[in-house]
């Protein structure tokens, strides 16, 4: 648009450059509508709309993790809703690199994981290596006070390292769990058993 309005710019140079930004700001109209319809602003993984669309589309050989934060409630009553931000924004990165493996924000402090023509060994091995890499990170945080313990001796602002852990429930597509969801419904339960077992572990 500047270069249009230059005083010694041509008439016809003029409209290309004003045709290039239109086309320049209609380009940026629909990124912003696609993050917005598509992408978690918090983790900046696909969120579950784009689960959906990618469930849809799976075919063969395939399985699906279901990823839950341990007791990420309890953390958040103890560091602050910023605190669990950074810890979602971490694990997200972690699983971001998983080997194989595309990941999504499922909601919450649940993440979902799809491995396209992928056996579940090979799944398995790409998960309990993500649960290793998550469980040996630290998390650089700044806790907040906490308003309910009116007592509470210890400022609760200072920055300090923290661990998480997450539970893994794997299910692979067979002859029982065909469909994407009866297999997304399997690794739930899958997830379910493993939080039961102790957490920090992998079903």
């Amino acid at each position: 648009t500047a270069v249009a309005m230059l005083p010694s710019a041509r008439a016809g140079a003029g409209a290309v450059a004003l045709t290039f930004a239109g086309g320049l700001a209609l380009l940026a109209v629909l990124y912003a509508s696609f993050r917005m319809a598509f992408v978690d602003t918090l983790s900046g993984l696909p969120n579950r709309r784009a689960l959906d669309e990618a469930l849809a589309r799976l075919s063969g050989n395939y399985a699906v993790a279901m990823i839950d934060i341990d007791h990420f409630k309890r953390f958040n009553d103890t560091h602050g809703h910023a605190a669990g931000d950074l810890v979602l924004k971490a694990v997200a990165a972690q699983l971001r690199a998983i080997r194989g493996g595309h990941a999504f924000r499922f909601g919450g402090e649940e993440f979902c994981v799809l491995f396209g023509g992928t056996h579940s060994r090979a799944a398995t091995e790409a998960c309990e290596e993500a649960r290793r890499r998550v469980e040996q990170a630290r998390v650089r945080i700044r806790s907040a006070p906490n308003p309910r313990r009116r007592t509470q001796a210890v400022k609760r602002n200072d920055a300090s390292d923290v661990r998480v852990t997450i539970s893994i429930g794997l299910a692979e597509r067979d002859a029982v769990a065909r469909t994407p969801q009866e297999v997304l419904k399997t690794a739930d339960q899958a997830l379910y058993r493993a939080k039961a077992g102790g957490r920090n572990n992998l079903v």
